[in-house]
């Protein structure tokens, strides 16, 4: 047997003996099988921000099965698990707190109340310190990357998006990035500004990290007043630039048009959703059935809002995270009907095979659909 033969017959046996083991026996199933899904976490703190704006301080529980919290790069989201009147609902939330304390197994989220905000109303009014809140583990890819970002970066905030940008100021201060950070917020007054005094403590340290605040509807020394605008952005202009942007869609078209002026390439442009929009013409109920298993499960659904909201106002135990159709959790079949999908992040090859994502898809006849679980 020459040299060439025995190489191959020595590759041949090693497939076939690594065939025959069990993947869990192999080293990177026993990784995996380490890293939890759900994380059981107690509020240790909350604190007012604004009015209708508070920061929740979540610990692990250390005598529970996840007794510590796992990293995450500033810009990402956890979703938590609640129980509303029997009623399982999630929600996604960016985390506001520095990386660093992760170190110590704590996250913050901080919450903005939404006019008749089923979770955000539940948060802001029910939740107390010592409530036990589960959780997922970090998520998402949104914010900074040093590998394909320039030096100079750019954010821009509205109302309660700036949650992203203050993991990241602190990121920054920590020395996990090396970047300058500029944010521009805007909120309508002075009361509404979200983390005021962590603010006002970082423009006073730091000059690689720099919040400019601007106030659409009152006027107040040492804040520029009005929306953002090309006057105010072009100082921080660079030859390079990375933009960041987190707030209402009414933010992301103007500051698009404002772009465009400075011919920053929307490649060097990222966006956070935090929300779906969409408004049919006229309002209609529809009947929804869910295929999970063996078992078929009747409801109705309204085509003004998602199929993950109409099955989990079924009692519908559905897997999600971001909500917004980027994560993939909530992908499911659509065995029967129509439904108007709204920005998913879907591959061809799933699209052709009718997948489709519930939270970011509206009704528009009967469907059937399976949930891919």
């Amino acid at each position: 047997m020459d040299k060439i033969d025995k190489m191959k017959k020595e590759r041949e046996d090693i497939i076939k003996s690594y065939s025959k083991k069990r993947i869990d026996d192999t080293y990177i199933d026993k990784q995996v099988s380490n890293i939890f899904n759900i994380y059981h976490t107690i509020v240790v703190d909350i604190k007012e921000e604004t009015s209708d704006v508070k920061t929740f301080t979540l610990e692990s529980i250390k005598d529970s099965s996840t007794p510590h919290l796992v990293p995450f790069k500033a810009g990402q989201y956890i979703t938590i698990y609640l129980n509303i009147n029997d009623m399982l609902v999630t929600r996604a939330y960016s985390l506001s707190s520095a990386p660093s304390l992760a170190n110590k197994d704590i996250y913050k989220i901080t919450i903005k109340r939404v006019e008749n905000g089923l979770v955000s109303n539940y948060m802001l009014d029910e939740i107390k310190v010592g409530d036990k809140i589960d959780i997922s583990r970090p998520a998402g890819d949104f914010g900074y990357n040093p590998i394909i970002d320039e030096e100079n970066v750019i954010a821009v905030a509205g109302g309660s998006g700036i949650t992203p940008f203050m993991s990241l100021a602190y990121a920054i201060l920590d020395g996990i990035y090396n970047c300058n950070l500029t944010v521009f917020y805007s909120v309508r007054k002075y009361e509404d500004i979200i983390f005021k005094k962590e603010i006002e403590e970082i423009n006073k340290k730091k000059k690689n990290v720099k919040f400019i605040i601007t106030l659409t509807r009152e006027e107040k020394d040492g804040y520029l007043n009005g929306h953002i605008s090309k006057e105010m952005i072009e100082p921080y202009i660079k030859e390079f630039n990375t933009v960041l942007m987190c707030g209402p869609k009414e933010l992301y078209r103007s500051m698009n048009e404002i772009l465009n002026e400075f011919n920053i390439p929307r490649k060097a442009v990222r966006y956070e959703n935090f929300f779906v929009e969409y408004m049919p013409d006229n309002k209609k109920n529809y009947k929804l059935k869910v295929v999970i298993k063996d078992n078929v499960i009747e409801t109705t659904c309204r085509n003004d809002e998602t199929l993950l909201v109409a099955m989990e106002k079924a009692f519908i135990k559905v897997p999600t995270l971001c909500r917004v159709g980027e994560c993939g959790f909530c992908r499911s079949i659509l065995l029967d009907g129509k439904v108007k999908m709204i920005g998913a992040s879907l591959k061809k090859a799933e699209t052709e095979n009718d997948y489709i994502h519930p939270c970011v898809s509206f009704p528009d006849s009967d469907v059937v659909l399976r949930l891919d679980i």
